[in-house]
């Protein structure tokens, strides 16, 4: 089979515990990785102690991605079927699939060593995952093969390229893959022409969004105390591709110490989580919208206990984004542990937007606590 340069160089070159190939849609990342690296490696380590495991956004994905497409190349004999409990046979050795847009996907990692892991679309995991995957590969022989497509220069795998471990990197444009059709090149070409997306899928670069309203990442502090007594706000999610966002913030005179969380779910499954990071933070009452649901938010979480506020929202939402998230942005102090994919969605965020959970949420908790004048108590300290 033919290779491109980039791809040649990857099989000479790629001999470090980290090894990424990242860039252009259609450029023959994972092509290579399906058909060449993921079998050598898994062959070299064959016998060794360690877990092989493969890591994606979700375990769909990966079936999708790379599973079904290396069955078709070598046969249910090689590659077989994945079972429910998330494992599947490769090349003589049993492997772990893995979840890892979501936090929950890390169960199979804790306790472990890996031997191998191969990463698919990195950029859309979740940091946490990525972190103990880094702390359980400790074993000699212990490699990464990883692919992405970049976002902005503000995302925590971008950091990590940059932090001088032990890596080999690629960064594949589209024109690095010469097989493509002419026609399909240019077709592509044309759709994305003009828009942050021409850098990410045809230059395979990271770039910021254009028209992004929020440029600079917020300082960081270690103090949760700081939020204490401050109030809350989610923004819900009922299904769809939708996010569930929660804001916590706290105003000490010209600053708003805040904390976020995203959830790729709907909202009555992270509850519970709700509730945890509002005590364990002793922030509310939790405030969200009663337009679409009609109260039943407030209510549901006031029956578990959690105080909450229903409102009206009457205000259009770029216009609250960029009126009191844009206002105060400059001074806010994020509380660590907020999530990366919360902070990257604000970063991210312009009128075009696919998706504005928590930014909407932030400039919703930033209108309250820009309109608060009394100092605030918060229900927590009656509870």
């Amino acid at each position: 089979m033919r290779l491109t340069e980039k791809q040649k160089e990857y099989l000479r070159r790629a001999n470090r515990r980290w090894n990424f190939k990242g860039g252009a849609t259609r450029s023959g990342k994972t092509w290579l990785d399906f058909h060449y690296v993921i079998p050598a490696r898994i062959r070299q380590r064959r016998g060794k102690e360690g877990l092989t495991v493969l890591l994606g956004v979700s375990r769909p994905t990966l079936e999708r991605n790379i599973l079904t497409p290396m069955r078709a190349l070598y046969g249910p004999e090689l590659v077989g079927s994945l079972r429910e409990e998330g494992t599947v046979r490769l090349f003589g050795e049993e492997c772990w699939t893995v979840g890892a847009e979501r936090t929950a996907g890390i169960a199979a990692l804790r306790g472990a060593s890996v031997k191998y892991a191969y990463g698919d679309e990195v950029a859309e995991w979740s940091e946490e995952v990525f972190q103990l995957l880094k702390s359980r590969m400790d074993r000699p022989e212990s490699c990464f093969d990883g692919t992405y497509n970049p976002q902005g220069p503000t995302h925590w795998l971008y950091r990590f390229l940059q932090s001088g471990a032990d890596i080999f990197s690629q960064q594949y444009g589209l024109d690095d893959n010469p097989f493509l059709p002419p026609a399909f090149t240019e077709a592509l070409r044309a759709e994305y022409r003009g828009t942050v997306w021409y850098d990410r899928y045809i230059l395979g670069r990271w770039a910021a969004c254009e028209g992004a309203l929020f440029t600079r990442t917020p300082p960081e502090t270690a103090d949760g105390s700081l939020l204490r007594d401050g109030i809350a706000h989610l923004d819900a999610a009922y299904g769809g591709a939708d996010g569930t966002a929660l804001t916590l913030a706290r105003r000490r005179g010209d600053t708003i110490f805040l904390y976020g969380r995203l959830w790729h779910a709907h909202v009555d499954t992270v509850a519970d989580e709700v509730q945890a990071e509002c005590r364990r933070f002793c922030c509310g009452p939790v405030y969200c919208e009663r337009n679409a649901d009609r109260g039943y938010l407030a209510r549901e979480l006031r029956r578990r206990g959690i105080p909450a506020s229903g409102y009206t929202e009457r205000e259009n939402k770029f216009i609250k984004i960029g009126t009191y998230l844009r206002k105060w942005w400059n001074h806010i102090v994020l509380v660590r542990g907020t999530d990366p994919a919360y902070l990257t969605e604000i970063l991210d965020y312009t009128q075009e937007a696919a998706h504005d959970d928590a930014p909407d949420s932030a400039a919703s908790a930033c209108r309250l606590l820009d309109r608060r004048g009394a100092p605030y108590v918060s229900p927590f300290e009656r509870v």
